[in-house]
């Protein structure tokens, strides 16, 4: 293994924090090579022994094999041997394959290193820094990385997710540290937020990320697939931030972190003398400032917007948490808006709800104001609903109602009470007792009940049982057809025919 392939395969697990799988498909290797490299952090393994070959018979054919590979370095294995067939060959294809590993020419791939103009590029990338507990939750942390390429002037921010929202968020912070300015281009790792899918040198673009760099007037550059050194001032820029910045340093608070990491950038890391530039970047930005394009005059809305229903409780759901709405909105589908600290409901283009934005889980985030009427309303409707059902006994009930009100008593208590009397000695007793009452100008539930009650005892007839129903409390609700129980004292009153 080579000293590049070994420093590559350390710099993807160590800093991008890729598994070994994603390393090897990056890299176009076997994960046994990635273990090897990981398990070797003083530098490039050993090569493993290999087995004892029986090279007499290729010894005869080094000269020309030698010769085609200096000529076409990239000649495959399979292709020599049915050349060498062909000269006399008669040993096997395997061991033909690891001669040619010790006599094919080694090839070093080199890149060539390019410096941009000032303002013409910036670079763009994630990183994944560990965990933060947050109440009952484990939040995971990611940094985002922008370096200016001439400058190399570092912006950080921390965030609880690689959203889209979140990504577009960070530029626009980026953007004003740097002055509020942007770079003509940015580059970009094949992000799933910049790019959906690629073909070839097709690229299919994420729609919401180029009206984005549309607003703002910058364009979108991603790396070639398997090309991470395009990036590399970011990726060092990574590199730097865990070792000079978080190594050490405990994870407790973002808003604590995101303001010790601007501290961290104004009096460290770009007032430093860059190991490249041999300059500071603040100094060398200077050069870059009056370069870059202006900030748009409206700042693009990066918030999350979600189409959520208010459930029966006036309670939107978002992230595994509930938030208050006033109780009138129940039922409805409102639009969510969420940014970094808050949480905002909207009804249309009316703003209804406004939340600190919880990053714990399962948690139930109200505001007391949005259920102030809701007890008034209920009382207001059990009342109208007690008026009704009293008026709908009989006819005279609308008179009685008129000298309960004039006779100033507490109208809802009084109709409660008379509601419970029809229910338990019926509308007819009730109605004749109304009427009885109406003589007298008896205004109130006890004359009601007095007069029902004298009566049934001068008929020797026993208080009726309330009925309770316990298991099924709401079928008290329900509404029976009365039946007119005048039908059996007809029946009795009817003279028997004569023999």
């Amino acid at each position: 293994m080579d000293t590049e392939t070994w420093a590559m395969i350390r710099r993807l697990h160590e800093v991008e924090k890729l598994s070994k799988s994603a390393i090897a498909k990056r890299l176009g290797i076997h994960r046994w090579t990635v273990r090897r490299a990981l398990a070797s952090p003083a530098g490039p393994p050993a090569d493993l022994p290999r087995r004892p070959q029986v090279v007499g018979k290729l010894e005869a054919h080094r000269d020309y094999l030698c010769g085609r590979l200096k000529e076409y370095p990239e000649l495959s294995g399979a292709k020599l041997f049915n050349e060498l067939r062909r000269l006399g060959y008669s040993g096997g294809y395997t061991i033909l394959k690891d001669y040619l590993k010790d006599i094919r020419p080694k090839t070093i791939k080199s890149f060539l290193r390019l410096e941009t103009l000032p303002g013409e590029f910036a670079q763009v990338d994630w990183a994944n820094v560990g965990s933060m507990v947050i109440g009952n939750a484990k939040r995971k942390v990611s940094c985002f990385v922008m370096v200016m390429s001439y400058s190399r002037m570092m912006y950080i921010e921390f965030t609880f997710s690689q959203c889209l929202e979140d990504f577009l968020a960070a530029h626009i912070n980026a953007f004003r540290f740097f002055g509020d300015g942007i770079p003509k281009k940015i580059n970009y790792d094949n992000l799933k937020a910049v790019v959906l899918s690629r073909v070839g040198r097709e690229i299919r673009f994420n729609s919401r990320f180029m009206d984005f760099a549309g607003a703002y007037l910058f364009e979108p550059i991603p790396c070639g697939v398997r090309q991470p050194q395009e990036k590399g001032k970011v990726e060092n820029g990574i590199k730097y931030v865990r070792s000079a910045f978080l190594a050490g340093r405990p994870l407790l608070n973002l808003s604590d972190l995101n303001a010790e990491a601007r501290q961290w950038l104004d009096e460290e890391c770009n007032v430093r003398i860059h190991g490249t530039t041999r300059e500071r970047p603040i100094d060398r930005f200077e050069t870059e400032r009056p370069l870059l394009e202006r900030l748009p005059a409206v700042p693009y809305d990066c918030a999350i917007i979600r189409s959520v229903p208010a459930t029966r409780q006036s309670l939107v759901h978002f992230e595994t948490n509930r938030y208050s709405v006033p109780f009138r909105f129940s039922g409805r589908t409102l639009t969510l808006k969420a940014t970094g600290q808050t949480v905002m409901i909207y009804a249309g283009a009316d703003l209804v709800a406004t939340h600190r934005r919880c990053y714990e889980k399962y948690r139930v985030i109200e505001d007391p104001a949005h259920y102030a009427g809701l007890l008034a309303a209920r009382k207001k409707a059990a009342q109208t609903k007690r008026v009704e059902s009293f008026l709908a006994l009989g006819p005279e009930c609308e008179v009685y109602l008129k000298g309960l009100v004039a006779a100033e008593l507490h109208l809802p208590s009084h109709l409660e009470k008379l509601d419970e009397l029809s229910r338990l000695y019926g509308r007819e007793e009730i109605l004749s007792a109304l009427r009885h009452a109406l003589i007298y100008n008896a205004f109130g539930a006890a004359y009601i009940q007095n007069i029902v009650m004298q009566r049934r005892a001068a008929l020797k007839m026993r208080r009726p049982q309330p009925l309770v129903l316990t298991k099924k409390p709401e079928w008290m609700d329900v509404a029976v057809e009365e039946t007119d129980l005048g039908l059996y004292d007809r029946l009795f009153d009817e003279k028997e025919p004569e023999k």
